[in-house]
């Protein structure tokens, strides 16, 4: 994931991040902030609201094959922590393909 955020602002991706899970908006330091966030949002709708959960990961895109690989971990905290990276890894993904295919 480090070499990807060279090419992506960090608040570019916490604007994504931001609407899909209903996080307020501000003005975002670093990644490693987003995943601190982001982390703490997951792990509450691991609490309250599952479903939800699976239905964001589905709607953004996030393949399901690492998703089950994820929620065979035993621990919500490492879940959110690894579902949190995950995340923040495809939004990588999508902006440097808006981005590339934006420049031609």
């Amino acid at each position: 994931m480090q070499n990807e955020n060279e090419y992506s602002e960090p608040s570019e991706v916490y604007s994504i991040i931001s609407t899909n899970f209903e996080l307020a908006s501000g003005n975002v330091l670093s990644f490693e902030e987003i995943h601190r966030v982001l982390t703490e949002r997951i792990h509450e709708l691991l609490e309250k609201n599952v479903e939800k959960l699976i239905f964001i990961l589905y709607r953004i895109d996030v393949g399901q094959k690492r998703t089950d690989e994820i929620f065979n971990n035993p621990s919500k905290e490492e879940i959110a922590s690894l579902l949190a990276t995950a995340v923040i890894e495809r939004q990588l993904e999508k902006v440097k393909t808006r981005r590339k295919y934006s420049s031609k």
